[in-house]
């Protein structure tokens, strides 16, 4: 899994190249951030939209509003937890029988 793209593709001109500096797009200026850039959510919030590369899909999404993203994230979160039959470290415990020796 990459965790930044070999190239860059800007999502708004369509431009290709290999470095990004100061985290915008050199033909454009589109703020794209990856996963090192290491922003708080304090700049996050002052940002507001901007666009952030998935791993995952290995693509740029476009996030509109950043608040109601970590939201959503919080709430898929908990869902993918909770819909596993319980919280983390909840889960029910299975104790496997004793080796012949120490029974």
């Amino acid at each position: 899994m990459r965790y930044r793209p070999q190239r860059y593709h800007c999502p708004h001109c369509k431009w290709d190249f290999a470095r990004r500096k100061k985290r915008c797009c050199p033909g454009c200026g589109t703020l794209l951030l990856i996963v090192s850039d290491m922003l708080s959510d304090v700049q996050l919030t002052e940002l507001r939209s901007f666009w952030m590369w998935d791993p995952l899909k290995e693509k740029w999404d476009f996030i509109r509003d950043w608040e109601e993203h970590k939201v959503e994230a919080m709430r898929k979160f908990e869902e993918y937890v909770f819909g596993r039959g319980g919280a983390l470290g909840q889960e029910k415990k299975t104790y496997l029988p004793l080796p012949r020796g120490l029974q």
